[in-house]
């Protein structure tokens, strides 16, 4: 979809711990499984803004590997695995990188505390995806139980329950497979522009303003029927976010008298001041999680 506004699932937020701290609070985790449900290897780290890889080998099957980064000015995440031995396939691949900031913020104007008001921010995404598979799970076969799923998700949003639920803006996608490997995709393309989203708060109230990035894609061969099985979901050009460019009354109407304060120090209006990068950085990095869709129960 395009920039639209919808509540997230406080059930499905509520996995991950939205810590507000005197920063900005930065999460990357990477997350990859081999050939079975015990093998899964996962890292979850806190304001590391290091690029996180994470590989996971089975020798002569197959491999997964998963990478993040995070932090002012860029945002990164991709997921990539290949079943290449035809004779010898894996039961089960997995692979997800996720990263996700935020602030806690406050916004006052004069004579309007306690009622609704809107910002404008922006943000654009770039991403590919690719696939690649045959044998079972192209044989037409619709009982071998082989196939392949994958989502993504690059949203910007607010909670005014400390993270229960966010109100977000963004673009999400899903893909499957069916028994001839055709892959089928619902979602909006992975290469946007620079696009404005209009976000909801309260005057005088703190909001958790938050950003994330995902990208996670699984495939199942559980009778381990010959086949070969690969893709990659690359993120790794990054999703960038513009800063707050406008503030409006429930009406609808510009105010222009306001203060804006984080616990963070940031100025979220002015996406330059807080980017510790050469000033050609411009911009500020979206990152991920909150909404583990509810597909990921099949890990």
């Amino acid at each position: 979809m395009t920039l639209t506004k919808f509540a997230s699932i406080a059930a499905a937020i509520c996995l991950l711990p939205l810590t507000v701290s005197a920063q900005v609070s930065f999460i990357t985790e990477v997350r990859v499984l081999v050939h079975d449900y015990d093998g899964l290897r996962e890292n979850y780290f806190q304001n590391e803004p290091d690029l996180k890889v994470l590989t996971h080998s089975v020798e002569n099957i197959a491999t997964a590997t998963s990478s993040a980064q995070l932090g002012f000015g860029y945002n990164k995440v991709s997921a990539s695995f290949d079943a290449f031995n035809f004779d010898n396939p894996a039961g089960r691949m997995m692979a997800n990188a996720r990263t996700f900031w935020n602030d806690e913020v406050l916004i006052e104007s004069p004579g309007l505390e306690g009622t609704l008001g809107t910002f404008t921010a922006s943000l654009r995404v770039e991403g590919t995806a690719e696939f690649n598979m045959d044998g079972v799970y192209t044989n037409g076969d619709p009982y071998s139980d082989a196939g392949l799923y994958g989502f993504w998700d690059a949203w910007i949003g607010t909670s005014t329950d400390q993270g229960g639920s966010y109100l977000v803006g963004g673009w999400f996608g899903d893909w499957y497979s069916d028994e001839f490997g055709v892959i089928w995709y619902t979602g909006d393309d992975l290469t946007q522009p620079m696009t404005e989203v209009t976000l909801e708060f309260i005057d005088g109230q703190p909001f958790l303003l938050g950003g994330n990035l995902e990208a996670y894609f699984d495939a199942e061969n559980p009778n381990l029927l010959s086949g070969t099985i690969g893709g990659r979901l690359d993120f790794s050009h990054s999703a960038y976010w513009d800063g707050i460019s406008g503030f409006f009354n429930g009406s609808g109407l510009p105010v222009e008298n306001i203060t804006l304060n984080s616990r963070s120090g940031v100025d979220w209006r002015d996406p330059v001041n807080p980017v510790p990068e050469p000033a050609s950085l411009a911009v500020l990095a979206i990152g991920i999680w909150a909404m583990a869709r509810l597909q990921r129960t099949r890990i």
